[in-house]
Formats: structure tokens, sequence, C-alpha cells
């Protein structure tokens, strides 16, 4: 009799178990493996050091999460902090170095999923 009320129990604990195993690795593919090339067209290029503008870079990184998390968690929030590389600085121009991002997404009543990236634009010694 016991057995009669547990196994339906543990049914229902393993699928929400699943369900959020599915949200969470669906959010790694999506969030640890953006394309780059997204990244790449919020840069400009000032004179001679290319540079991050902070209106196109935001719309374009904004479009790409807008249309892929919401498969996975309804409410989120993307933040984003612009810095210079020289002295770890609050970037308040139109034109910064780095960028920190803040992905936060509530998946169910007791886990929130927490992601933050860097992207910096540094010289490169291949030319």
């Amino acid at each position: 009799m016991i057995l009669m009320l547990i196994s339906p129990l543990i049914g229902l604990v393993s699928l929400q178990y699943f369900a959020l195993n599915y949200s969470i690795q669906g959010l790694n593919r999506a969030i640890l493996f953006t394309p780059i090339e997204i990244m790449y067209k919020g840069v400009v290029s000032l004179g001679d050091k290319p540079r991050i503008s902070r209106d196109d870079f935001e719309y374009i990184v904004l479009s790409y999460y807008d249309h892929i998390i919401p498969r996975y968690s309804k409410k989120y929030t993307v933040d984003f902090y612009y810095y210079n590389l020289s002295d770890q600085s609050m970037c308040l121009t139109d034109n910064c170095e780095g960028v920190e991002i803040t992905i936060n997404c509530k998946l169910n009543i007791t886990y929130n999923y927490y992601r933050v990236m860097y992207y910096e634009l540094k010289e490169s010694s291949d030319g």
C-alpha cells in the first residue's frame, strides 16, 4: 500500500529533475556556445583601434538571447557592464574595450541559472 503512494511521488520528482536538467543543458548550449560572429557585429573600428559600440552590441546580443532563452526560461535578465582594459574602470562613453555580460534565468521555484561572460578587445601578436 505504501508503495502505491511513494511510486507516483518518485515519478513526479524524476520528471521535475529531467525538466530542470533539460533547461540547464539547453541554456548552457545557447549561452556558452554563442557564435563569436554575433559579438563581432557590435565592434566598430575607430581609426586604428576597434571598440565595442554599446548600442549596436546590446541590440545584437539581446536579439540573439531573446530568440534563444525563452525556450528554456520565461523570466530572465541580461545585464551589460562596459569597462576599459587599461585600468578596469567603468566605460561611460559609447566606445569601450571590454564588456561583462550577466545572464540570470529563473528556471523553477528553487533554481536560478546564473552566468557571467567577459568579452575583451586585445591586440594580437599575429598581426
